[in-house]
């Protein structure tokens, strides 16, 4: 099965040599998880946490290409499971359920923050998914690195069961027997998973990469071009679960795509930090749009009570804490004329903007727009006069100025009655 491919043709390696770890994990003295030792890493700073999750038999060195590049901008944390490389290995099943449930653990006892951006490569894709699926509310983020799929092989043998049984063998006799049970109850899990509709993940930007690498002669069913459209497809789907980010698919690397490409990966995962940012930018935008409208609601209620005074501070209070700027808060002064009907507050809204911005024509302008809208003519002559001086010293375009002249004589007329 090609989710566990790349870890099991590397495990015996893994069992009979040290794996050198990455430059970024030197020094490190991983975690305590109770009487349990974890070879784990971190460097790094940012308002996201990067959690890179590796595939089977893979310990924390495999993104020695990647995290070093992610650190310079972020706060990134990777580690070996339980019983890979240095970590110590667990007597509980390594289901997959386990294995991510145990990540908790980690993250506890690594003082670890969300939001999270979870990277994960292989049967490390799986991983992140349960973990997303448990925690959605702490995951800003994911990138999948040529993921494990449940259904590849119900899929593969719909094509041809008996050359996947083929494959599974082989592969199975290249598992080290330390490894052998946890392989065989990711292969049930997967089984299971495979017959049931996949659980929503949270709707945070994504990248999905594939590797779709043509072998002139496949040695594996698995890499042939029926199979690798399977393949391809599972990953496709995966990715329709998300609302932004991209799929990346690349016929330049195998399944480790981490170590052939590696400036792809981190790529990807900046990218993905910078959707995250935008989006909590965007959250946070709306948060303070519905508190501004709030506040001038009980503004209006001040207003009909006759309590200007009060109405204007409590408008002022507002629009500072919203950290809007002078277009969106003209657009929120319009918005109160119009939509609201509430000339009044608008001219409260205004005056903050022409305070706020004592240099902008087209502040003072707007402001003297609402102050006809409340029969002050003479108030508004000023500020349409204020206008047209700024607007001349900044050369504003003759459209603009034709604009402000106009609302002069306006102003003027309303007076001459």
């Amino acid at each position: 099965m090609k989710q566990l491919f790349s870890g099991k043709l590397a495990a015996a390696a893994l069992m009979s040599a040290c794996v050198m770890a990455s430059a970024v994990a030197a020094g490190q003295d991983g975690v305590n998880v109770g009487s349990y030792h974890v070879d784990a890493a971190s460097a790094g700073s940012g308002p996201y946490t990067v959690i890179f999750e590796s595939g089977f038999a893979s310990d924390l060195s495999v993104w020695r290409k990647v995290a070093p590049e992610i650190a310079k901008s972020a706060k990134v944390f990777f580690y070996s499971r339980a019983g890979i490389g240095k970590s110590d290995a667990r007597p509980e099943p390594r289901t997959p359920q386990r294995s991510s449930a145990e990540l908790d653990q980690l993250i506890e006892a690594a003082h670890l923050s969300p939001p999270f951006i979870l990277v994960g490569h292989s049967y490390g894709g799986y991983l992140i998914r349960l973990f997303a699926q448990r925690h959605p509310e702490q995951v800003a983020g994911m990138v999948f690195v040529d993921p494990s799929m449940e259904r590849f092989d119900t899929e593969l043998k719909k094509l041809d069961a008996a050359k996947v049984a083929q494959d599974q063998k082989y592969l199975d006799s290249l598992t080290p027997a330390p490894l052998k049970a946890e392989s065989k109850l990711v292969d049930e899990a997967f089984t299971a998973a495979s017959l049931q509709p996949a659980p929503r993940l949270p709707d945070v930007p994504a990248v999905v990469l594939t590797s779709t690498m043509v072998r002139e002669q496949p040695e594996f069913f698995m890499h042939t071009v029926p199979a690798v459209a399977v393949w391809r497809s599972l990953h496709e789907q995966l990715f329709l679960q998300f609302s932004s980010g991209s799929h990346v698919v690349t016929a330049n690397s195998g399944h480790n795509i981490h170590l052939e490409e590696p400036a792809l990966v981190a790529g990807a995962i900046q990218q993905v930090i910078a959707g995250a940012t935008a989006q909590d930018q965007r959250r946070v935008h709306k948060l303070a749009q519905e508190n501004l409208l709030r506040a001038l609601d009980r503004a209006v209620v001040l207003l009909q009570a006759q309590r200007g005074s009060e109405a204007g501070q409590l408008v002022d209070s507002a629009l500072k804490e919203s950290r809007f700027g002078e277009n969106e808060i003209n657009g929120v002064g319009y918005m109160m004329l119009g939509k609201r009907k509430q000339p009044q507050l608008a001219a409260l809204v205004m005056k903050f903007n022409a305070d706020t911005f004592p240099a902008s024509a087209n502040a003072h302008d707007s402001y003297g727009e609402l102050l006809l809208e409340v029969k002050q003519p003479l108030q508004a002559k000023a500020q349409f006069q204020q206008a047209i001086a700024l607007g001349t010293a900044s050369e504003k375009s003759p459209q603009s100025m034709e604009g402000y002249r106009k609302n002069l004589a306006k102003a003027e007329q309303a007076l001459a009655r």
